[in-house]
């Protein structure tokens, strides 16, 4: 792939949109956008949508932008999660069919698009085979939609349009607001303020579910390998191909930060999901060098980039 192509990407204030930016550039890409709200970039608004892709005419766009949280925000906003991140792709395809036809476009969706009940681990023949997890349907309904749209959009238009399913992220620039992030994050800014200053620790539910943590910049580079190597209409797993349970990682985070106080679970709050591993067989077939950094080594990278904390 040529690295003078201009390449756009939306969402890319995000954790995973930045990580792209970011990796991009040590790659040697030196032709990126990233349009956002605070250049008047919107992609809720068709206009906006259509006025980027008419005149910038990219080769490339990495559509990693949506509304995303963790399971209280998914919860409480489940019509909020469907209609935009609806909105966003159904807007971003139909305008780069209409104006944009040439460009090359990589949808990443998520793995909560795959039933609530599955054998581990979760291959992609999974995708529209059962009923989804009632805690983050709005979400994985828009998702599901945008994978369908990349492939009908490649059938009937031509669009070279490709969908990565991510599993459960982490890493620098995430989102550390304990009322809307995901587990991980929620995890780390709860063991950061029990380091700081000694705030009790509580974690949701019975600890038991097993959860996959990619650090975010591997799945950054494996985004950027399937935009320069992949031009199918399956879709493709981003995963570790391995998991812990809640417990254990909270273990591992007490290791890391020399925590010996007393942990307590509040057994009311949801569990979701039990267990929802990926296959990412798929992916190393495509991509053989493909090798994830373990958890431990992520959550240091994490705490010396957003928290300024060496342990």
């Amino acid at each position: 792939m040529n690295k003078n192509n201009k390449t756009a990407v939306f969402g890319g204030t995000g954790m995973l949109g930045s990580s792209i930016v970011r990796q991009l550039e040590k790659k040697g890409y030196d032709n990126i956008l990233s349009p956002s709200r605070k250049n008047g970039f919107d992609l809720l608004v068709k206009k906006s949508v259509e006025e980027f892709f008419e005149n910038e005419k990219p080769d490339n766009v990495y559509m990693v932008a949506g509304l995303v949280g963790g399971i209280l925000a998914n919860n409480t906003r489940q019509a909020d999660f469907l209609y935009q991140n609806s909105m966003m792709i159904l807007n971003v395809i139909e305008a780069l069919k209409n104006f944009s036809p040439e460009t090359k476009l990589l949808y990443t969706g998520s793995t909560c698009i795959y039933p609530r009940e599955n054998p581990q681990p979760i291959n992609e023949n999974r995708f529209m085979t059962g009923p989804l997890e009632e805690t983050n349907k709005g979400y994985a309904v828009a998702k599901g939609m945008g994978i369908i749209a990349c492939q009908l959009y490649r059938q009937q238009y031509g669009i070279n349009a490709i969908a990565a399913m991510p599993t459960n992220l982490y890493g620098p620039n995430d989102n550390y607001d304990l009322k809307n992030s995901h587990f991980i994050a929620a995890m780390v800014q709860k063991f950061v303020n029990a380091h700081r200053d000694g705030t009790e620790l509580v974690f949701w539910g019975s600890g038991r579910p097993r959860r996959e943590a990619l650090f975010v910049d591997d799945c950054a580079d494996a985004c950027i390998y399937l935009m320069e190597n992949y031009n199918k209409p399956e879709i493709v797993n981003i995963g570790t191909g391995y998991d812990h349970s809640i417990k254990e990682y909270i273990e591992i985070a007490q290791k890391v930060f020399e925590y010996t106080g007393e942990i307590k679970w509040d057994s009311s709050k949801p569990d979701g999901m039990y267990e929802k591993r990926t296959d990412i067989s798929y992916l190393k077939s495509i991509m053989p060098d493909y090798k994830p950094r373990p958890f431990e080594e992520g959550l240091r990278e994490v705490l010396k980039a957003d928290f300024g904390v060496e342990v």
